[in-house]
């Protein structure tokens, strides 16, 4: 009977150390960016767009972009572009260095180019009918292939380069709200559900959406920007609790990061967050005034 009791009791232990969460990577804080080149401070900054190169920030209450160039040993303001007539949200950026922004003033995509001309505004081609569309957020893929978030039609809009129309997925049905998406590693889509606490995915070949998990609203409170680092994790900016979570690619939760306050590697209000191949992770600490930059550490 005894050697029953302590058999039970072994197996027990196993099956919780099998069902532990996998942690989450390390993350260390490089450093904080206030102000351009001229000393002139960021202000409500809503976006961030990185790549190998360089970090371009929307200063959106200053109605401006601020690049800053990127290196392995520095980040040194490098270029503003004043926008005057718009309100730049969320930001993405090509190899090439071209930018294309969400302007919150019209509710359109923009492309700047990399010396800070405004070359237009994304114009879909071909849509299918409803052809009416309101972008509440996009991601660009390695290709330059724009994935758009229609919130108006419902649905996720995918364009070539060119904006020519390539594919569309309809929302998953009885969604909350939806406020991001991100690409995975192998060309899925993640979208995020910030009211029903929900993420979904579609595999590179597939039509619709399925849950991935629906039970975020016990890890964050309202998760708003999505990002894919390369090892295939996500990261799920908590803009009402102030901080980040971290998602494995299958659904899993591997953890919280950081917390609300005004020092070093907290926040206030974040808003977008963007990962580069190398493993930085840039934050718009919004309501703090500033940009968070981090070092994803390897295993």
């Amino acid at each position: 009977m005894r050697q029953s009791s302590i058999h039970k009791i072994i197996v027990c232990l196993l099956g919780v150390l099998v069902a532990a969460p996998v942690s989450a990577a390390k993350i260390k804080h490089q450093t904080t960016l206030y102000a351009d080149g001229a000393n002139l401070a960021l202000k409500l900054p809503e976006g961030v767009a990185c790549n190998d190169k360089s970090i371009v920030v929307a200063d959106t209450a200053n109605n401006r972009l601020v690049r800053y160039a990127l290196t392995a040993q520095s980040l040194t303001p490098e270029a503003v572009f004043p926008l005057p007539e718009m309100v730049p949200l969320t930001l993405q950026t090509t190899t090439a260095g071209d930018i294309y922004l969400l302007n919150g003033k019209t509710r359109e995509i923009v492309k700047v180019g990399r010396s800070g001309e405004v070359q237009g505004k994304v114009e879909p081609k071909g849509l299918p009918a409803p052809s009416a569309f309101v972008p509440r957020s996009f991601k660009l893929d390695s290709a330059g292939n724009i994935y758009l978030l229609d919130i108006l039609s419902e649905r996720v809009l995918v364009l070539d380069p060119s904006a020519s129309y390539v594919r569309h997925l309809p929302f998953p049905e009885g969604y909350g709200f939806f406020s991001d998406l991100a690409l995975s590693p192998q060309g899925g889509i993640y979208l995020l559900d910030s009211v029903a606490g929900a993420l979904y995915l579609a595999a590179p070949d597939a039509q619709s959406f399925a849950l991935l998990n629906g039970d975020l609203k016990e890890y964050v409170n309202f998760a708003t920007s999505l990002a894919s680092d390369g090892r295939g994790d996500l990261y799920l900016v908590d803009q009402y609790g102030s901080g980040l979570a971290v998602v494995g690619g299958d659904g899993s939760f591997k953890g919280r990061k950081f917390g609300m306050g005004w020092e070093d590697g907290q926040f206030f209000y974040p808003a977008q967050i963007c990962i580069n191949e190398q493993g930085t992770l840039v934050v718009a600490d919004r309501n703090n005034n500033r940009v968070q930059v981090f070092n994803i550490l390897e295993d």
